[in-house]
């Protein structure tokens, strides 16, 4: 993404760096892919600089195999016929409103009359190859944007029927942001496992596929944390610490495994503080971070990132640096304060990865500053970029910034409680999601 990004700063269409990319992009069929929509997406919604997307788009698909051209096709036409049936639903159900008893029926006869293809390789991850629309388990979700639940068919390379191909497709939002911020994970991820760190991030599919329009993955056996506390007690389940631990502990009924997910968690929890912490990411409620029956953590939608925050009559809502509540403190054994094994490695593996990425600080930051004109809302001036520079401690010495991360702990330790209350208000106010 920060490639096309930088094309941006180019004096002219025709530039080494334009060429370079068309040369890499018909030398690889994924790399080819993912350039296609960059470019796509930049020409439908980057009024300054769509002219020359659009001339090294078709200068891209001028060399392209017939092959991948009629792939391409097949993602374009699924593109635009779930697009007219979000625009339909739209019209009848406004963001605001509740979804009507009949919300899953009303989608499911639209889907049956738009022409869909019979199968295509997904817009998110060309690796995948879904087949025909599962119309029975398909709906709308209950958020602002009324995203729609698809699901397909899947086969494997030898034609056994695999797990359902799940998509979220989004109309109204820009998931540009969300797919910056996920591409930063995966190298991020990288970066860690350089380091012998294997952190269990879980960095899901998701593309734009046009000015607002887009596709996120569906990552299969995983649930909010609303809907854990939910479970436990309504509304009040936000003040319940052993909510997530019993949760767990029921989808792990064997000893081996559970410790198993246990570890799974603890790696997982400390990836994800690390990142949120460095990417500033906010708005963090129970309804965008997510646990798998493995015990993988992992957060969702990145609305609010470098530290731009959300805020109600002018004041901010975030208390903390990143999210690390009593419920999970109370699943790593850290009750009161007191000693827990679990605890100390969630610490160790944290500073660990948080110095690992500090050794990186030019790489992330130099990408950062390609993206500053690519019209990402919370992503646009200096500020941001300083915002990074700040988490990552640059220009600090190794003990200082070592002191600096222990300290954020300590704050999310101390102020946990506050989270607990704004989830508790998430919870009780029912706030829709974009």
């Amino acid at each position: 993404m920060a490639a096309p990004g930088a094309l941006k700063f180019e004096p002219y269409h025709d530039s080494a760096l334009a060429r370079f990319l068309i040369r890499c992009a018909l030398g690889s069929k994924r790399i080819g892919h993912f350039f296609f929509w960059y470019l796509r997406c930049e020409v439908t919604g980057s009024p300054y600089f769509c002219d020359r997307f659009a001339v090294i788009l078709e200068a891209y698909l001028m060399g392209c195999g017939k092959s991948v051209l009629e792939g391409l096709h097949k993602q374009v036409q699924l593109v635009q016929s779930l697009s007219h049936v979000a625009t339909e639903i739209k019209k009848i159900i406004p963001e605001k409103s509740d979804l009507p008893p009949n919300a899953t029926s009303m989608v499911q006869e639209m889907l049956r009359n738009v022409e869909l293809p019979q199968d295509f390789l997904t817009p998110y991850d060309p690796r995948i190859k879904a087949g025909s629309i599962l119309i029975d388990r398909c709906k709308i979700m209950a958020s602002k944007k009324k995203p729609l639940w698809l699901e397909f068919t899947c086969e494997d390379a030898s034609g056994t029927q695999c797990q359902p191909v799940g998509i979220i497709f989004k109309h109204g939002d820009d998931l540009r942001q969300d797919m910056l911020i996920i591409q930063i994970l995966v190298i991020m991820d990288s970066i860690w496992q350089e380091n012998s760190l294997d952190l269990n991030l879980i960095p899901y599919g998701c593309i734009a596929t046009g000015c607002n329009i887009g596709m996120i993955e569906i990552v299969r056996d995983a649930t909010t944390i609303a809907t854990v506390q939910r479970s436990k007690g309504g509304n009040t389940g936000a003040f319940k610490n052993d909510a997530l631990c019993d949760w767990l502990r029921s989808k792990m009924q064997v000893e081996e495994l559970y410790y198993q997910a246990m570890e799974t968690f603890v790696t997982s929890c400390a990836g994800y503080c690390v990142a949120t912490y460095v990417l500033g990411i906010g708005d963090r409620h129970n309804d965008n971070i997510m646990i798998t029956e493995q015990g993988n953590l992992f957060h969702i939608d990145f609305g609010h990132i470098l530290g731009n925050t959300k805020r109600i009559l002018g004041v901010s809502r975030e208390r903390v640096p990143f999210v690390l509540t009593p419920d999970f403190l109370f699943m790593m054994g850290r009750v009161n304060k007191r000693s827990s094994l679990y605890f100390q490695r969630f610490k160790d593996i944290s500073i660990q990865a948080y110095m690992s990425l500090r050794s990186h600080s030019k790489l992330l930051v130099t990408l950062f500053s390609l993206m500053m004109l690519t019209g990402i809302p919370e992503l646009s001036c200096m500020k941001d970029i300083l915002y990074l520079q700040e988490a990552l401690a640059v220009g600090k010495d190794e003990e200082t910034a070592h002191k600096h991360f222990l300290n954020q702990i300590a704050i999310c330790e101390n102020l946990g409680w506050t989270v607990q209350a704004n989830w508790w208000i998430h919870m009780f106010m029912g706030i829709k999601q974009t």
